[in-house]
């Protein structure tokens, strides 16, 4: 399944001292390291060319800077504190670069492996400042490049990651891998951001819990522990929670092979709903189910019910239900098939090729009234589209 999260987008503006440093920053066109932005690098296959491309990116981030410097708009210290920031990100993206080949070919040429090398010797993590971008240099070089290392060396395969991953034991692994660095210092801080990394996105894996108890024994005296303990508390709230009966109010439609939404609108004739496309692993997805009872009062009012359609994978049946439960996700429910996902990719979704969420519908009578409604944090919008 092809699917892309779009956050919200936000433009904040700066004032005062060295506001257009932070302006330059904040206006820097980086993407998030997504299968689009991953495929920029597909026919750089040797070091040289990677290099090339990201320095095609950098410099002219390095030129911009210059001039804010020669004009006098920052000072000399913030304007190495920018320096810094260009640099170690594109040292991030550097790696990015390379490990996205190794997901798709675990074995890659020497040269790009020197060049990761050449890379974390050039802007190591143990410097003095540490980037806004820091927290993903680490995992790419504590996480992911030592992972494919442990796959060259036959320690672990693909297949073996991915059964890790449905038994809720990849985040223990990855915490292994990132406290086994040679620098404690180094390593405290890395592992510390994973765990608060991971809690944030209200996944509510297990194993965080056991990650946090042995972060406390690894680091006694951490300053982080402190920042962990919210999120972790939340998670098993989470689990006590999802031990108990399903909601009334929530019921599962029959036919799950059912093939298109198209297919499905003639059961839906005779009522009015407001559907919500979403997934387990969609943070903007469930930071939109904190506006649902607000949201719920309106649909009522209106006289409108509430259809959800996941697009998770079938594997993750157990998970979706346990968050139907935590979140008390009342109305109707259906994990969409495979089919269902590529006819709703190529006949209702916004964008062409690929689907974002959250993505909301209005249905009314068994007919699309748009496919672009507003978000649950939008209420205003609804209400008066509904109107």
């Amino acid at each position: 399944k092809s699917v892309t999260v779009i956050p919200i987008e936000m433009k904040p503006t700066f004032e005062g001292e060295n506001s257009a440093g932070q302006q330059f920053l904040n206006d820097a066109k980086r993407p998030y390291f997504t299968v689009d932005e991953a495929r920029k690098y597909e026919k750089d296959t040797i070091a040289t060319l990677i290099s090339t491309t990201i320095n095609s990116l950098k410099q002219p981030e390095l030129d911009t800077l210059q001039r804010l410097i020669d004009t006098k708009k920052i000072d000399t210290d913030f304007a190495e504190i920018l320096k810094k920031e260009i640099h170690y990100f594109y040292a991030q993206r550097t790696v990015q670069a390379i490990n996205a080949k190794r997901y798709k070919k675990t074995a890659i040429s020497e040269d790009l492996l020197a060049l990761i090398d050449e890379t974390a010797q050039t802007y190591p993590l143990n410097t003095t400042y540490k980037s806004g971008s820091w927290h993903m240099y680490a995992e790419a070089l504590l996480q992911e490049n030592a992972m494919f290392t442990e796959m060259m060396q036959g320690n672990i395969s693909k297949d073996s990651m991915q059964k890790y991953y449905l038994e809720d034991k990849l985040h223990p692994y990855y915490y292994k891998l990132i406290t086994a660095y040679k620098d404690a210092e180094i390593a405290e801080k890395a592992a510390a951001a994973f765990i608060i990394h991971k809690a944030k996105q209200k996944k509510f894996e297990k194993s965080l819990i056991s990650i946090y108890e042995q972060f406390q024994k690894d680091f006694p005296n951490s300053i982080y522990t402190k920042y962990l303990t919210d999120d972790i508390e939340t998670i098993k709230v989470y689990h006590e929670k999802i031990a108990g009966a399903m909601p009334a109010d929530v019921h599962f439609y029959e036919n799950e092979e059912i093939a298109s939404l198209t297919e499905m609108l003639p059961d839906l004739k005779g009522e009015k709903y407001y559907v919500d496309v979403w997934a387990t692993w969609c943070g903007p997805c469930k930071a939109e189910f904190k506006h649902n009872k607000p949201l719920n009062a309106l649909l009522k009012e209106k006289g409108y019910k509430k259809l959800y359609i996941s697009l998770d994978k079938s594997e993750q049946r157990k998970k979706w239900k346990q968050d139907i439960k935590y979140f008390e996700l009342g109305g109707l429910h259906l994990l969409a098939s495979q089919p269902f996902f590529a006819d709703f990719e190529k006949h209702h979704s916004l964008h062409e090729g690929y689907v974002s969420i959250p993505q909301y519908l209005i249905i009314d009578n068994g007919e699309i009234v748009t496919n672009n409604a507003p978000r649950p944090s939008e209420l205003d919008k609804l209400e008066a589209l509904l109107k």
